[in-house]
């Protein structure tokens, strides 16, 4: 996804001086890029014609160059354009999802009620699809799952009298959230809006969310329009963004109901739902490198002080060594992996560690002396043999490990240098500390 936008942003990157003609190249990758994503012809338009307004203007910011200037400005813009990251706050009260057939709602029902339910909250759900048959067994299953109250009445076809009945039964077992998921439809039909308005008249939701498929194409921008007529929608949950890589209905969606993105569906498991974050997505389609998820993504292994360490390369070989067993249990390395900025990539020979490897490197650095270990380029062939019997290891390990710490501190030095201090990540680095 966005390749041909990566390669006109490591094009763009490149030149030594920037003129008019090369900043209308670059915006045609970019419109290319969003048409084939499914965002609207005139959406597509209005970005490129503010960002092509922006960047050819005379004055530049001070200390900025004019290709430093418009990289930061289509970072910006495109961050703009798919919205900021929203604040949850909802502690108490009633949910509505709303959908048609096959949106994932009734999944997203449970996923949302144990996002709520890790929060502290007691967490009730409401099945009141009365037309899909099986919707009533899945989330009854899916409630039971992840141990949250469950109301239905299964061969009711009342769909307010359930939610009137849910209400009060939920609230009796001092559930103090409740989430309704609503029927859908093959399309969004006469009979469906009424009842969506009638429950949303009757019991007054807190929030009225619209469920979202990422492959729905543009259509999904009439359909946004039609529920936030009806009901007024207060944000929109994107299912199954891990099978399709056109989202750009999506971002239909939200500009016709002027309604902001709260939630994205990253796969089947229950826990597969975050809160959305325009970052991570702009970063990956410009194919600069995530450094706010990066460093997250470090602390959930490390301390701080050490997550500072990896992204900084000052690390030791000890600490490499703590660090890449570490990182190789969470799975760590292959995410970072797709977060490099293009040009740039993980050591191969590092993916591939296993388990014995890793554990050949213990050794190995045990056998190491305090100089040494501190500083590793003093290893010559002699201390390389030494090493290699003292640790009952090959020279060829010895060297693999001393190749592959060289490798990633080198790789993590270019990740970090001042060319990556600028724009975006000038401000993400400060955020953490690290400029």
């Amino acid at each position: 996804m966005f390749e041909k936008l990566k390669e006109g942003i490591r094009k763009f990157s490149r030149l030594s001086l920037v003129d008019k003609e090369e900043v209308e190249a670059l915006i045609k990758d970019l419109q290319r890029e969003l048409l084939k994503s499914d965002v609207e012809v005139e959406l597509v338009f209005e970005l490129s014609n503010k960002i092509k307004k922006e960047a050819l203007k005379k004055e530049l910011p001070k200390g900025l160059t004019r290709k430093e200037y418009v990289l930061n400005l289509v970072y910006d813009k495109l961050i703009e354009f798919l919205g900021k990251k929203p604040e949850i706050k909802l502690e108490r009260g009633l949910i509505l999802l709303c959908g048609l057939f096959g949106s994932g709602k009734t999944t997203t029902t449970a996923k949302l009620a144990n996002f709520y339910r890790k929060k502290g909250n007691k967490v009730g759900v409401i099945s009141c699809d009365i037309y899909r048959a099986g919707a009533y067994d899945q989330l009854k299953q899916l409630a039971d799952k992840i141990k949250v109250d469950f109301y239905g009445e299964k061969k009711s076809k009342d769909a307010i009298k359930i939610v009137k009945n849910g209400l009060k039964t939920l609230k009796k077992n001092k559930c103090n959230l409740i989430i309704v998921d609503s029927a859908g439809r093959d399309s969004l039909n006469t009979n469906l809006i009424e009842e969506l308005k009638e429950i949303s008249k009757k019991f007054k939701p807190d929030e009225k969310y619209l469920i979202v498929p990422a492959d729905l194409g543009q259509t999904s921008g009439d359909q946004a329009k039609a529920f936030n007529d009806a009901i007024d929608i207060t944000g929109i949950i994107v299912t199954k963004t891990d099978s399709s890589a056109k989202a750009g209905g999506v971002f239909s969606s939200c500009f016709h109901a002027n309604v902001p993105v709260l939630f994205v569906g990253t796969g089947e498991k229950i826990d597969n739902l975050e809160i959305y974050d325009s970052v991570p997505f702009v970063s990956k389609m410009l194919g600069i490198p995530d450094l706010k998820s990066l460093l997250e993504k470090a602390k959930e292994n490390f301390d701080e002080d050490k997550a500072k360490k990896i992204l900084e390369g000052t690390f030791s070989i000890e600490e490499f060594y703590d660090q890449l067993a570490t990182a190789k249990k969470s799975g760590m390395f292959s995410q970072i992996k797709d977060m490099l900025p293009g040009g740039m990539k993980m050591p191969e020979n590092v993916l591939d560690l296993e388990g014995d490897k890793i554990e050949k490197f213990k050794y190995i650095i045990e056998s190491m002396t305090t100089k040494e270990r501190a500083d590793p380029s003093l290893i010559n062939r002699n201390r390389v043999l030494r090493i290699s019997k003292g640790s009952g290891t090959s020279e060829k390990d010895v060297r693999e490990l001393l190749k592959t710490y060289r490798q990633v501190k080198n790789m993590v030095n270019k990740f970090s240098g001042k060319n990556l201090r600028r724009g975006p990540m000038k401000k993400l680095m400060k955020q953490f500390g690290l400029n």
